[in-house]
C-alpha cells in the first residue's frame, strides 16, 4: 500500500483539550452525591421524571440518561408502576463501565490510554496472526479514508475509530472484540480529542497517519511482535500529543 509519509514535522508541546461537562454528567454527579452521602436514604423513592426535569431545568432525555446510568451502577432500581428507588448498600452490585466523562479530565484520559495500550496492543498482535484477506482489504480502505480526511474532523474520527475496531475484529477474539465495542463511545470521544488537538498543530495529523500505516503493514506482514510494538508506540505517542506523559 502506497501512502504519503511525512517525517519532518516540527516538535510541539500540545496541551490536552478539555470539553465542557455534559448536562447528563452534571445530573448524574448530583444524584450520585445525594445517594452516596446518605442525604437520600436506601429504599427512598426518587422524584418523578417530570419533577427531576423541572428541578434540574433539563430535558427528559437528559434525566433518562442519568437514571439509566445510575441503574447501570446499581445505585438505583426501577420498580414497574412504582418508580425509581435507591438500593440498599448490601444490594448494590457494581458494574464496570466507562462513560464519556472518562475521556474529559487529564487523569481519566491518561488512564484510558493506559488501558488501550494493553488491550489494543494485544489485539494488533493477534490480528497479525489471524487476519484474513478480507480483513486486510477493510483495513486498507479505512487507511485511505484516514489519508484523504485531512482536517475533516468527523470523517477522520469515524475512520480512526473504525480502524481500531477492525483490528479488534481481525483478532478473531470475541471477548476482545466485545470489550472494544463496550469502549466504543468513550474511545470515540478520546479519538476526537486527539484529532482535534492534532489538527491545531502542523504535521501532527500526518504523524498519526504514518503510525496507522506502520500498524497496518505489520499486520499485513503477519508479524505479531512488530504489530504489538507499532500499536504500543502509536498509543504512547498519542498520549504525548495530548500532553499526558
Amino acid at each position: 500500500m502506497q501512502l504519503s509519509r511525512r517525517t519532518n514535522a516540527v516538535k510541539i508541546h500540545a496541551q490536552p483539550i478539555v470539553r465542557p461537562e455534559r448536562l447528563s454528567d452534571q445530573v448524574i454527579e448530583s444524584l450520585r452525591s445525594d445517594v452516596e452521602s446518605g442525604r437520600v436514604q436506601p429504599g427512598a423513592r426518587l422524584p418523578s421524571e417530570k419533577e427531576l426535569t423541572e428541578s434540574f431545568n433539563v430535558s427528559r432525555t437528559v434525566i433518562r440518561e442519568a437514571i439509566w446510568r445510575l441503574q447501570a451502577d446499581g445505585l438505583v432500581v426501577s420498580r414497574q408502576g412504582s418508580g425509581i428507588y435507591v438500593t440498599h448498600p448490601s444490594e448494590v452490585v457494581r458494574s464496570f463501565r466507562l462513560g464519556l466523562q472518562d475521556a474529559k479530565s487529564k487523569t481519566s484520559t491518561r488512564e484510558l490510554y493506559e488501558l488501550r495500550i494493553g488491550v489494543e496492543s494485544q489485539a494488533a498482535s493477534l490480528a497479525a496472526q489471524r487476519r484474513t484477506k478480507g480483513d486486510l482489504t477493510a483495513l486498507e480502505k479505512l487507511l485511505k479514508v484516514l489519508s484523504s480526511s485531512g482536517h475533516d474532523l468527523q470523517s477522520g474520527v469515524q475512520a480512526d475509530v473504525r480502524f481500531h475496531h477492525m483490528i479488534a475484529k481481525s483478532s478473531k477474539n470475541v471477548a476482545l472484540l466485545r470489550f472494544e465495542e463496550f469502549l466504543a463511545s468513550v474511545l470515540t470521544e478520546a479519538v476526537r480529542l486527539a484529532r482535534e488537538n492534532s489538527s491545531r498543530h502542523e504535521g501532527l495529523t500526518d504523524l498519526a497517519l504514518d503510525e496507522h500505516v506502520e500498524i497496518f503493514e505489520a499486520i499485513r506482514q503477519g508479524d505479531p511482535d512488530k504489530a504489538r510494538t507499532a500499536m504500543h508506540e502509536h498509543l504512547v505517542r498519542a498520549q504525548g500529543r495530548l500532553g499526558l506523559l
